[in-house]
């Protein structure tokens, strides 16, 4: 056992830990959606808020231990596009994050002072924009995108990059897939 595989661990760690946060923030997110009451809606917007703020720990996990692991090879693999694909999506998750936990803050608030007045009136129904709602899918996308750079390393730039842009378009259309309006059941008339 050496430091570098202690990092690998918890580099690993990080990124099943990063899963599960996306797996109960999903969850959370279509219970949100179907809640019958505020104080269900406020519920499970917690457990939402709750599990997101592992993000930040994650990829600040994810960087130092990969920078770790990094400083065991040659100067010209900071270089390379598996690593300059990894800082990109960095960015673009700690971006995409901060945008949705003000989103995400605002409803918060909004379902707080609907508790205060009466926790067992209906919920409201909680519907993002299609762009705020297609975000956590691009998010996947990117995480995904940046996984496989980290496996393969492609030393190319432009296809370590381009394989997180195909992460990105892939999110995006499952995340405008899911925010589609869906067709409702009518009745048929006797």
């Amino acid at each position: 056992m050496d430091r570098y595989h202690i990092a690998l661990f918890i580099h690993l760690l990080a990124f099943l830990v990063a899963a599960g946060a996306t797996a109960t923030t999903k969850l959370a997110a279509g219970r949100l959606a179907r809640a019958k009451t505020v104080a269900d809606a406020l519920d499970w917007h917690s457990v939402l808020s709750g599990a997101s703020k592992l993000f930040p720990l994650c990829t600040a996990a994810l960087v130092i231990t990969g920078a770790y692991m990094l400083s065991f090879s040659n100067a010209a693999a900071w270089r390379s596009g598996f690593v300059l694909a990894g800082l990109t999506g960095v960015v673009l998750l700690l971006a995409i994050g901060g945008f949705l936990a003000a989103k995400g803050k605002a409803v918060h608030q909004r379902l707080e002072q609907l508790a205060a007045q009466n926790a067992d009136q209906p919920a409201p129904k909680v519907v993002p924009s299609a762009v705020v709602a297609a975000l956590p899918m691009i998010n996947t996308g990117i995480a995904l995108g940046v996984g496989f750079d980290m496996v393969t390393k492609p030393a190319s730039i432009p296809a370590a990059l381009g394989v997180l842009a195909i992460g990105v378009v892939l999110g995006a259309t499952m995340g405008a897939r899911r925010s589609a309006p869906t067709p409702q059941l009518v009745r048929a008339s006797s």
